[in-house]
This record gives C-alpha cells, structure tokens and sequence, in this order.
C-alpha cells in the first residue's frame, strides 16, 4: 500500500472496534473502520462473561484479525473494562491466543483515558484547555489538560468512573418504556459517582475546549442533524449543546424500545442503550460547567495508532496539530469510536 500499515483491535464492553491507518507525510490515513456490537458487558449475576459473548467476541476478533494481516497489519489487541472486571475474563483471552496467536494486551482505566485523548486531539484545531469524555459501555473516562503539548501528551489529570451506557441500563431501564422514577434515580446515580471522582473543572475563569467520544454522543449528533444513514464521519467534530442533549434524553425517556428505532438518525443496535449514553453525558457536562461539547470520532484506538507510528519514526508529538483522512475503500470511516 506504500506505507507501514498499523491496526487497532479494541475489545470494549459493548462492541469491539476495528481500526486500520497508514501515515503518509505526516498524516494518518484511515483505510478501515469499523464496529460490531458484542455485549460482552452484559456479565452474568456473578460477575462472569457470558458463553454466547465469549463466542461471539471471539468469532468477531478472529474475522478482524484476518482482515487486519489480509491488508498488510499485525494488529494490536486492546481490552478495556469488562475484560478488566470479569470473573473469567481469562477464558476469552486464552480463546483469542489460541485462535490468533495474539495476546490481548488490558489497559487500566487512566491507560484508556490518556489514550483516548491521544486520539481525540489528534488533528484537532481547537485552542486549550481541554476536557475530554469517553462514553463507554461499562466506563466513562476523563481527561483534563492545559494544552496539547505539555508532557505527558498534554493531559495532566485523568479519571475514569465505572459507569457506562451498559451498565446504567441494566440497572435503571430494565423496563420497556423506562419506569416514570428511572431517569431521576439514573441521574442522581451518575451525579453522585461523578462528584465523588471529583469530576469538574477547577477554573471557571478559563472554561475548557470539550471534546465528547464514544458510540453515545457519535449516535446524538446523528439524531441532531436528522441523517437518514448513519455515517459517523459526517459527524465528526458536530456541536451538542447541553439543551440538545437534555432534550434527546427526555425524547428517549419517553417513548419505547421500538419507537426509539424509528428515530431518524439513531442506529437501531444504540435504541437500548441511548437513553443511558444521554444521561451520562448531560451529568458529564453539568460537571464540566459546560454548555457545550465538540463530538469525535477518533478515541481510543486512533490515540493507539497516534503512538505507534510516532514509534516508527513517522509522526512527532511536538509537531503542529495534523490533518486525518479516510480512504475511500470499502468499509472505511463505518464505525466510528464507539463502547
């Protein structure tokens, strides 16, 4: 193809995440992007993974696996909090190993935050300070930093809060429509962990630049614009305010499992789990002291790719913020960063 080719399996609680990029003067090129829904997140009562995820995930690794060496990439394997909790999360690594020959590699919790603003940064032209959020499926990470060239990377501060749009589900939006108390008991729960994480911003004087990742706020903007496909580089870099983002939330309150898939511009495999992402998202703001979030779509797996290819030689983190583009083959840019 040119160039070195690099690739990034991310194995989250809700889905596993495909992304394959070359660099080419000094720019990444996204050449396959994409996600497929897993649930490993959804643990049995004892904390174990279930058998049907375990096959499934597996099955879905080795298939991106094999389209990562088909173009030319060894990939790396990445698992991030339901493989970090699991009572049996050993049982699926040894299936991996065995069927791949890869070991997964599972980031703590501050790993997958610095990471995660590794990749929203990349290519960003907003000014600091910066707040980054990271919706995930069992977490929700944050980032703080003054600018984006002090060491490390430019994040000062990271947290990660064991709350995710998969387990706020379970736990609160069993039912179908949501109980009427629900939404004020999920976001009572989701205010309290993240005051005591001590989520917010020290200095109301200079408000941060916020940038919002993961499959939740991807799937609000799509709702926001009213797209009738859903196709995430369109949405990269759109603007929710937080009246947008109260106002889906009580949209998605309010209606049920079925009509939630008729929303323009939702994708009907996120209809369970948005009500949850929405939530989380507006605390994550009121903590912020934000109006307003920009969305990205380059997370964790791009802050991956961020790194690897400044070990070969071939980007510099001091250098000024860098363009990134999507190939036109088929398949590239369908994913988007998503739990």
């Amino acid at each position: 193809m040119g160039a070195e080719v690099r690739s990034v399996i991310d194995i989250g609680s809700n889905s596993i995440k495909l992304r394959i990029a070359r660099c080419l003067a000094g720019r990444i090129e996204v050449l396959l992007d994409t996600t497929e829904v897993v649930r490993l997140g959804r643990r049995t009562a004892d904390g174990r993974l279930r058998e049907e995820a375990i096959r499934n995930g597996a099955r879905v690794v080795v298939e991106m696996v094999r389209r990562s060496r088909e173009m030319g990439a060894e990939p790396c394997l990445v698992g991030t909090m339901a493989l970090r909790v699991a009572g049996n999360a050993q049982d699926f690594l040894r299936e991996i190993l065995g069927r791949t020959g890869l070991e997964v590699r599972i980031l703590s919790g501050e790993e997958e935050a610095r990471l995660a603003w590794r990749g929203a940064l990349d290519g960003s032209d907003e000014g600091g300070p910066f707040a980054v959020f990271d919706t995930g499926g069992g977490s929700t990470e944050f980032v703080f930093g003054a600018s984006r060239g002090a060491p490390p990377g430019g994040a000062t501060r990271s947290e990660s809060v064991a709350v995710g749009a998969v387990t706020l589900t379970e736990r609160f939006f069993a039912a179908d429509p949501p109980a009427p108390e629900s939404l004020d008991l999920a976001l009572r729960h989701v205010r309290n962990l993240f005051l005591c994480s001590k989520i917010e911003w020290a200095d109301p004087s200079r408000p941060p630049s916020v940038i919002g990742l993961g499959g939740g706020v991807v799937a609000m903007a799509s709702v926001k614009l009213g797209l009738p496909g859903f196709v995430p580089l369109r949405l990269n870099r759109t603007k929710l305010t937080r009246g947008d983002v109260e106002g889906q939330m009580r949209r998605y309150a309010a209606v049920t499992l079925e009509e939630r898939r008729r929303i323009r511009g939702l994708p009907a495999s996120r209809a369970d789990l948005i009500l949850a992402s929405s939530c989380i998202v507006l605390c994550a703001l009121e903590a912020l002291g934000a109006e307003s979030f920009t969305v990205s779509i380059n997370g964790l797996r791009h802050g991956l790719l961020v790194q690897m290819f400044e070990s070969d030689g071939l980007l510099h983190s001091d250098g000024p913020p860098r363009p990134c583009s999507v190939a036109s083959s088929p398949g590239a840019g369908s994913g988007g960063e998503n739990d």
